[in-house]
């Protein structure tokens, strides 16, 4: 008699941890659909905002004592970055070249070359920063499932925001994104070396013009190749306000 109510009591337990974890299951899922949603939602408008073609985007950064800022301007494919040390990238996408308006020079750059440390501006480099963006949908959804990806709501500087946290490549990253306009906010990465990298934004679309874009005027300018170092104009003695650098960088 003893052995058949163990033996009962043994299935009814072995029944409630199983309704237990599906319920558990139930739950985990439920939660991860709701996340999903918000990461879903998010690249919508970002997509959306990209669609615009036109942007301007401050960014601030620090790294423990030291800090930058840096301006880019967006419009319609051709981008400019400009750096705290008055230097500043432009790109087509097509050509690329960095800009020393106080030294009166112009680097051509690869703009192939993906190991550069010159930041050029594109359609989508305000999105960037944003956990999943380089993700497909799949690989959003399992972003949303992993546990160790933390969603919150919450208010900085009372400011209605979404709080990610999580970890991409090595990189524990944390982004508050806006609720309302799916921009983002700020970031704070930290490296494989234990290194907090600060990050603020200042996000505006439509309001860059073609003045925000264009190049300097090339006559006293030095064109020179940047990976190599060489002259490939002197411009300090031609009579012309009007040089091709576009031509210039191809021979």
């Amino acid at each position: 008699m003893e052995l058949i109510i163990r033996k009962i009591m043994g299935k009814k337990i072995g029944k409630a941890i199983i309704l237990i974890l599906i319920i558990i299951a139930f739950i985990l899922g439920i939660v991860a659909i709701y996340r999903f949603t918000i990461i879903q939602s998010i690249f919508k408008k970002i997509n959306e905002n990209i669609a615009i073609n036109n942007y301007y985007l401050k960014t601030t950064f620090t790294d423990g004592n030291n800090g930058s800022e840096t301006e880019t301007f967006y419009k319609d494919g051709i981008g400019k970055c400009i750096t705290s040390n008055n230097l500043y990238s432009w790109a087509d996408g097509k050509d690329a070249y960095l800009v020393d308006e106080d030294n009166k020079k112009i680097y051509v750059l690869d703009i192939n070359d993906r190991k550069s440390s010159i930041t050029l501006a594109s359609s989508d480099m305000f999105s960037s920063v944003i956990p999943g963006y380089n993700k497909n949908v799949f690989q959003r959804f399992l972003l949303a499932c992993d546990l160790k990806t933390k969603i919150k709501s919450v208010k900085p500087d009372k400011q209605e925001c979404y709080m990610i946290e999580t970890s991409e490549n090595g990189i524990s990253k944390t982004v508050w994104i806006d609720k309302e306009n799916k921009n983002p906010v700020k970031a704070e990465l930290r490296n494989r070396n234990q290194s907090l990298l600060k990050y603020n934004y200042e996000l505006k679309f439509n309001t860059t013009n073609l003045d925000d874009i264009k190049l300097p005027n090339m006559k006293d300018y030095t064109i020179i190749d940047y990976k190599s170092g060489d002259v490939i104009l002197d411009n300090f003695n031609i009579d012309t306000n009007v040089v091709d650098i576009n031509n210039i960088s191809k021979k």
